[in-house]
């Protein structure tokens, strides 16, 4: 299918002797950060005005294209079927231009997909353009433009190629090189648990400024880049591949937390949201509006199915006699809402307001999940949050401290962040931390050396002081010492005796 081309205020092409159909491509003097790449397409089926077809916006870039430069030179009048073949690529981020050329019927649909050589029908255009600067930053804009990339191909009988494994390299002021981090949240049926990823690390080495640079790259959302109008991607890091992400949820209960706060506004345009202890001025919120944020979420952004996920989530978050009745009635569980802890506060916020906000390939960015919790509800949200990421075909990165979490993720999801002097360093478990003991885990994993004050600095203190006899410590602890406490007093008491 030939292409021609034509100014936004000129008139449309009229070839001689032309082969019909035809594309029709209108230049636009739009440019994403520079990249200019739009176009409105339409498709001539005969030599009629009225069979003249609008099909919508289209981006069309070329290898390796530079900015401020047109994709295609400004006096070029005509292109010949598949020149662009090999060389070129397109996307649309808007889903009536794939409706738009779906009516054109099979035959016409393939050829215009082909000829423009469009990266959601075709699977080797797009391995050959996502690492692409242009591709990225501009084709990729728009979080829908994500989304059609993966979708849009199905309505002319493509495959659905989705993106689940990545890398990303995030730039954190005064590192001497970026942090290379990597992601796989493996297939949606797969039997291994991959939908929660961990960072964990020792307190300094940079995982919140991480998380807070991840959320941004993956939403493309920065207050300071829209202002300098540039794309995070160019300041921030880079994610290669772009993965199958449509939405970004940032929650996090610190008060220390780095995530931008967008308005609702902002929010829309850029799929992202954010849940937390600071209000869009920075303000700390106080229990009582955490409250009000809970009700607020549930009667006015919440539907009656997200109300049943819920209701099924909380069983082992509220003790209460019908669960159902407490999430679908708000004003009448009023005193028991009144009653709740603060972690149960913050649990029902953070679960809330995840359900208010998520859609299918969801990346939920949770800073700290273990703060104001006592344990076992820490492992009941971490169980809840797996069920609702399940649910809407969704994943999680989590920056932790604690091994409560770590121990309920494979080796493969888990991914430390240490520093040498100022060069970070990510590294995976040299084992198993599914199911591993805790202690094992903070041993290894949170660095607990010998050094730290834990509770076999005290044990020591105690051997000592009781002239070296296992037996007097632990009548200290009326015998109840733990299996970890008693295998290390003997092990000072066998070292002692090999010392003798």
């Amino acid at each position: 299918m030939d292409i021609f081309f034509k100014d936004r205020k000129g008139p449309y092409p009229r070839p001689e002797a032309p082969q019909y159909p035809y594309l029709i491509l209108q230049r636009d003097n739009w440019n994403d950060y520079s990249f200019r790449t739009l176009f409105q397409a339409f498709v001539q089926r005969d030599s009629g005005a009225e069979s003249r077809v609008r099909l919508g916006d289209v981006k069309v870039m070329r290898k390796a294209q530079p900015r401020s430069e047109p994709t295609f030179p400004e006096n070029l009048f005509h292109i010949p079927a598949d020149d662009l073949v090999g060389s070129y690529c397109s996307l649309s981020s808007d889903e009536d231009y794939y409706q738009a050329i779906h009516q054109l019927g099979e035959d016409t649909a393939i050829d215009v997909l082909t000829t423009l050589q469009d990266a959601a029908f075709l699977p080797d255009v797009r391995r050959a353009f996502q690492e692409d600067e242009c591709f990225k930053i501009s084709l990729l804009r728009e979080s829908s433009a994500r989304r059609l990339l993966d979708e849009a191909g199905r309505l002319f009988g493509a495959q659905s190629q989705l993106v689940n494994s990545f890398s990303a390299k995030v730039h954190l002021e005064g590192a001497t090189e970026p942090h290379h981090l990597t992601f796989d949240f493996g297939a949606s049926d797969a039997l291994l648990p991959r939908r929660i990823h961990a960072l964990v690390g020792l307190n300094g080495v940079g995982k919140t400024q991480v998380m807070a640079r991840l959320a941004m790259l993956l939403s493309r959302f920065s207050r300071q880049a829209e202002r300098d109008n540039r794309s995070v991607l160019e300041s921030e890091g880079s994610l290669e591949p772009v993965p199958s992400v449509y939405n970004v949820v940032a929650l996090s209960f610190s008060a220390f937390d780095d995530f931008e706060r967008p308005t609702e506004r902002q929010g829309e345009k850029f799929s992202y949201s954010y849940c937390g202890l600071r209000t869009l001025k920075g303000r700390l919120r106080t229990e009582e509006e955490l409250l009000l944020d809970i009700k607020d979420l549930i009667v006015n952004r919440m539907d009656d199915e997200r109300r049943e996920v819920l209701a099924r989530v909380l069983t082992n978050l509220v003790k209460v006699d019908d669960l159902r009745s407490f999430v679908f009635d708000v004003t009448a569980h009023a005193q028991l809402y009144a009653r709740l802890s603060a972690g149960q506060r913050i649990v029902l916020n953070s679960l809330s307001h995840l359900l208010s906000k998520i859609s299918k390939r969801t990346l939920v960015m949770f800073d700290e999940p273990e703060l104001h919790l006592h344990p076992q509800l820490l492992s009941s949200m971490m169980s809840a949050m797996g069920e609702i990421l399940r649910e809407f075909d969704s994943f999680a990165i989590l920056a932790t401290h604690s091994p409560i979490v770590v121990q309920q993720l494979p080796r493969e999801c888990v991914q430390i962040v240490r520093r040498d002097r100022m060069k970070p360093i990510v590294l995976r478990p040299n084992f198993e931390t599914f199911g591993e003991n805790l202690t094992e885990i903070a041993r290894h994993i949170f660095v607990a050396t010998e050094s730290d004050r834990d509770y076999r600095n005290t044990l020591e203190q105690l051997y000592e002081a009781v002239n070296y006899d296992v037996g007097r410590v632990a009548q200290i602890f009326d015998g109840r010492l733990s299996l970890n406490a008693r295998i290390f007093l003997e092990s000072l008491s066998n070292v002692r005796g090999g010392m003798a």
